[in-house]
């Protein structure tokens, strides 16, 4: 799933060129993209976000519904970083979705920034914001499903929890459903693919180069199933099991703890400060001196954002264990260093997006056809206990399954509109599926069960608890066959693991 839950990552059309081969330094021969002709102009013009200095954006106009394109339109925010390299080495776009559901795309485009230096010279980075979210107009307002209303200390009875959350999420979906039923209706996975290859269309590519991350995986398998033909380059990157519904979803949360038990394998001396720092905040609350409190929330939501990006991991994740043992523990003056420290934004549990939340809920009921009664999603919730997940995940599980149960509370009376999962079975469509063996966020399972629906993808597995490995790893090993994968469109004979690399520590806000 989506780390902006995690918190918050066109050109007209040519006519067909005939194929020419181009070589990237020292890598291997790729080939250039045929384009084909254009059907509607995209006029580029330099970002006017911060967050994009570098960048250029389009607006997209696309029907709302497919069946009736003279009616309603969604327009669609488009952002593009132009390959560096000479124009024989250009082979075409790389479409960028990070996930979510529901997580703009324009927020995260610094991701193409980052790419290896073969790559920008090869493909213009693009992305865009996902009908109803971010700047595509009209997107979803007041719609933001926060997180579950959580005890700030003592036990934690998750019955309770999922009851009350139950009730939250019918409140606030009721409200949002009311508020922009017609455009919910027409966000699912299936409307963001044909608009991608609109997209697609649009900027002159005859096919697709796509990256997906966490539930931009389901919009990369979505359009291999619709689309095999049209498919260049697929890379599939922190994988969401193609077959589950509403509520396995939860099942990730049995997971979720792998993530901060090998990030304490890699950090033996964090061990013992988080132990004492977790029994402490489970007793009590942390008054600060602006007068708030700093709960076990605080902590565990903000570690669970932090831990599955590799370069924010070893120096966030560190650094709010050690404040908040120091907080505790700490001679007097350490306390009152580190308790100011605490009421830094980014040490305390995420404030959501309200626009990229209330799509996670839209999209995924849009996705999965089940409506599960309250009876269900407690049974559910009770499988989870009978499998121990106080035990497995006592840090995030909790939290995670109640979020996830409840998710299309009050979404009754909208219309889903499920993902073509019979496509899936046998599908010949070829990509590149990456995972890190102890995703916190996606399980590894997950990836597994992608790989047996695509039997000609390759699996890419790195050892680590990242959340996505492309430009989340700092691994030579990923970024190589990422790299000659993406020119050459030519996957790999065998599956590939790459070892462990400790991430570099960087400097907090």
């Amino acid at each position: 799933m989506g780390t902006a839950a995690l918190k918050r990552l066109i050109n007209p059309l040519y006519r067909p060129n005939p194929t020419i081969p181009c070589v990237g330094a020292g890598l291997v021969v790729c080939l250039m993209a045929p384009k084909v002709q254009a059907a509607q102009p995209l006029v580029w013009t330099p970002c006017n976000q911060a967050n994009l200095p570098k960048f250029e954006c389009a607006r997209f106009e696309r029907p709302l519904n497919r069946n009736k394109p003279n009616g309603e339109k969604v327009s669609l925010a488009i952002a593009r970083l132009r390959a560096t390299g000479r124009p024989n080495q250009k082979i075409g776009s790389l479409f960028f979705n990070p996930g979510g559901p529901g997580a703009p795309g324009l927020q995260s485009a610094y991701q193409g920034t980052f790419l290896p230096d073969a790559i920008r010279q090869s493909f213009d980075f693009v992305t865009w914001d996902p009908r109803g979210l971010g700047a595509s107009s009209p997107s979803l307002k007041e719609c933001s499903i926060g997180m579950p209303e959580r005890p700030t200390h003592g036990a934690v009875n998750w019955t309770s929890v999922l009851e009350q959350r139950i009730k939250q999420l019918s409140t606030i979906n009721q409200t949002c459903a009311k508020r922009h039923k017609a455009l919910i209706e027409r966000m699912g996975t299936i409307e963001v693919v044909h608009d991608l290859d609109a997209l697609r269309a649009a900027v002159g590519d005859q096919k697709l180069n796509f990256w997906g991350v966490s539930y931009g995986t389901v919009i990369g398998s979505t359009y291999a199933s619709l689309f095999p033909e049209k498919v260049r380059t697929l890379i599939l990157d922190g994988n969401v099991n193609p077959w589950i519904n509403l509520t396995d979803l939860s099942s990730a949360s049995l997971s979720a703890d792998d993530g901060i038990r090998f990030f304490l394998q890699t950090n033996p001396d964090l061990k013992e400060p988080l132990d004492r720092v977790i029994r402490s905040l489970n007793a009590s609350t942390l008054l600060l001196p602006d007068g708030s409190e700093y709960s076990r929330w605080d902590l565990l939501d903000s570690m669970l954002l932090y831990l599955p990006i590799s370069i924010l991991s070893d120096s966030y994740v560190r650094t709010l264990i050690e404040t908040t043992d120091q907080a505790l523990f700490g001679q007097i003056n350490e306390k009152i260093e580190a308790r100011k420290r605490l009421q830094n934004d980014w040490m305390k549990s995420p404030k959501v997006d309200n626009n990229s939340a209330g799509g996670f809920a839209a999209i995924a009921c849009q996705d999965f056809p089940q409506r599960p009664s309250e009876a269900e999603l407690k049974s559910k919730l009770n499988q989870l206990k009978k499998q121990n997940i106080n035990n497995i995940s006592p840090l995030f599980g909790g939290s995670l399954a109640t979020n996830y149960l409840a998710l299309c509370s009050g979404y009754e009376r909208i219309k889903s509109n499920p993902i073509p999962r019979a496509r899936f079975k046998n599908n010949q469509a070829k990509g590149l599926i990456t995972n890190a063996s102890l995703d916190p966020i996606t399980p590894y399972k997950w990836a597994l069960a992608m790989a047996r629906s695509f039997p000609n993808m390759r699996m890419l597995t790195y050892i680590g608890n990242q959340h996505g490995i492309v430009n989340n790893s700092q691994s030579k090993c990923v970024e190589q066959v990422v790299t000659k994968y993406l020119l050459s469109a030519s996957l790999p004979k065998t599956d590939e693991t790459c070892g462990y690399v400790a991430p570099k520590r960087i400097q907090q806000p």
